[in-house]
């Protein structure tokens, strides 16, 4: 089976949607470049695995959407050092004890 075979079986198991056209159409492009010359697998390769993840088509891509991570959030149970320092202040702008009361 070809690159182009694989990636168009995969792209077959997406719903048909207007606005993902074009990383359909890349992938399908570099999966041509990779057939054509096996040589170019070092250059498209990595850009060719970019748009699947981007997709939802690689392993990785369909573990954060089943954790229910997304690029803009942190996947469960991983916060971001910010947001925790905002939910502090939050909380203590909203009348929450401080952790050490002596110095309060």
């Amino acid at each position: 089976m070809s690159m182009m075979d694989s990636v168009a079986t995969a792209l077959a198991q997406l719903p048909a949607e207007q606005r993902d056209s074009a990383a359909r159409e890349l992938a399908e492009l570099y999966a041509l470049q990779i057939d054509c010359d096996p040589d170019a697998l070092e250059t498209y390769g990595p850009k060719l695995l970019a748009v699947l993840d981007a997709l939802g088509l690689t392993p990785k891509a369909r573990a954060v959407a089943t954790k229910g991570g997304g690029a803009d959030e942190p996947a469960a149970g991983k916060r971001n050092p910010a947001d925790e320092l905002r939910a502090r202040r939050a909380a203590r702008l909203a009348g929450a004890k401080a952790v050490d009361t002596a110095t309060s």
